[in-house]
């Protein structure tokens, strides 16, 4: 009988945090291009989210990674590179072009599914957009007007125009592909048009795929279990890779040399570590390459955006209390955890002024059992004023107003009394 590798909750900590790059910087120098589509290659996907507080959650998880960059880059790798683009990979997400025909057979389900859904009016909406991308380029609901009358539609919900839910449609289902932003709004163009012969052939056999979103799940979380792995790529309905599957799956992985068993107290189901993670694992042991970096995490970062895991692994409870209203909230609005070598020392809940480029911090909460002391005071110091270069602001251009525990406050920064005031009578 094979013996299973035994790893303490801190080495699968830091493989966790390894495979996901927020071990440590990679380089002094300010990051380029090329390094934001290897880390978006490296960690999968990245998810995508409207809300904006300090800047776009996509954006927010690379500079975690990487440190200061120019957001600019990530236009350029949609286009004219055509290097990344969207799909229902973790929710809507950045996916390296690459991994689209992955989703191609998911694209035929839902067509398959979605079929009955469609009205005339709709069908004649898909197929005008359609002749419009074919003969003049790419499009976005933006270059089309919203209906005069104030009738209800079916597609209302998502605006009154109707290109905007076919636009939607279309993406969903493989007949148009996101070929870039403008600012946040989606700019899409005909599969052909960006990935010739995207259509011929047959896709991807379902148990093909499941393999390879399996194997890139893996490397992506270093430690996965079967849960852990079904979720890393997922979509809702249908799922690309149910539990079920993944329970199947990771032993093939095992046999073939990609995953090693291993036992992890603290984890009830079976796990496994990406065998790429073995050498860095013998390094920990001998005292070399543990975390060293410091950095906050984006509420939808790809390490705890798994919630079940980040409390397994990390102890670390989290929500996010965007829509708990104000007075029911504990940490803050859109509250960031904070990284410290390895583990999941807190979070703060940050508001930039872009117009005066000054971050208020609203407050900092530390996990109970965390000491303060003046390293990790100077620590997140660090990381804050990290950010603000990224976001555009002087690093000392921040306010900490309150924190708990209170002792950690002098060790970090300074109340700013007006601040408080400001934030006490509501302003958000």
């Amino acid at each position: 009988m094979t013996s299973v590798l035994t790893l303490t909750r801190d080495e699968a900590r830091w493989i966790a945090v390894a495979a996901q790059g927020l071990d440590r910087r990679p380089f002094r120098r300010r990051a380029t291009k090329a390094d934001l589509l290897a880390t978006i290659r490296a960690i999968g996907c990245v998810q995508l989210d409207t809300i904006s507080v300090i800047s776009r959650t996509h954006e927010t998880v690379l500079w975690s990674r990487l440190g200061p960059y120019d957001p600019a880059l990530i236009a350029e790798l949609y286009d004219p590179d055509h290097a990344i683009t969207e799909f229902w990979a973790h929710a809507a997400a950045i996916i390296p072009i690459e991994l689209l025909p992955l989703f191609r057979g998911y694209m035929e389900h839902r067509r398959a599914s979605d079929a009955w859904r469609l009205k005339p009016e709709s069908v004649e909406a898909i197929e005008r957009l359609r002749g419009v991308m074919r003969d003049q380029g790419p499009v976005s609901s933006l270059d089309f007007d919203a209906p005069d009358e104030a009738t209800t539609h079916e597609w209302d919900w998502y605006g009154k125009k109707p290109e905007r839910m076919a636009l939607g449609y279309m993406w969903t289902h493989g007949d148009a592909i996101v070929r870039r932003r403008d600012g946040f709004r989606r700019v899409f163009d005909l599969p052909d048009h960006i990935i010739p012969g995207f259509w011929d052939g047959e896709a991807i056999g379902r148990e093909d795929v499941q393999h390879e979103l399996a194997v890139r799940a893996v490397r992506a979380l270093g430690i996965a279990t079967p849960k852990w792995t079904a979720d890393y790529f997922r979509s809702g309905s249908p799922v690309h890779l149910p539990v079920a599957d993944a329970k199947r799956v990771l032993p093939l992985l095992e046999a073939e040399g990609a995953a090693t068993r291993i036992e992890v107290p603290g984890i009830a189901e079976p796990a496994w570590i990406d065998t790429g993670q073995l050498e860095r694992l013998e390094d920990l042991r001998a005292g070399r390459m543990r975390p060293t970096l410091t950095t906050l995490l984006s509420p939808f970062d790809n390490l705890t955006w798994n919630r079940g895991r980040g409390e397994t692994l990390w102890d670390f409870h989290y929500r996010i209390e965007v829509y708990t209203p104000a007075p029911k909230r504990v940490y803050g609005y859109y509250s960031l955890p904070i990284l410290h070598r390895g583990k999941i020392v807190g979070r703060l809940d940050p508001s930039f002024d872009r117009k005066s480029r000054v971050l208020t911090i609203k407050s900092l909460h530390l996990e109970p059992w965390v000491r303060p002391s003046a390293a990790l005071g100077r620590a997140i110091a660090g990381a804050i004023a990290d950010l603000l270069r990224f976001l555009g602001g002087e690093p000392d251009a921040w306010r900490l107003l309150r924190t708990n525990p209170p002792e950690i406050l002098p060790l970090i920064g300074t109340v700013d009394a007006d601040q408080v005031q400001a934030s006490e009578s509501g302003d958000e």
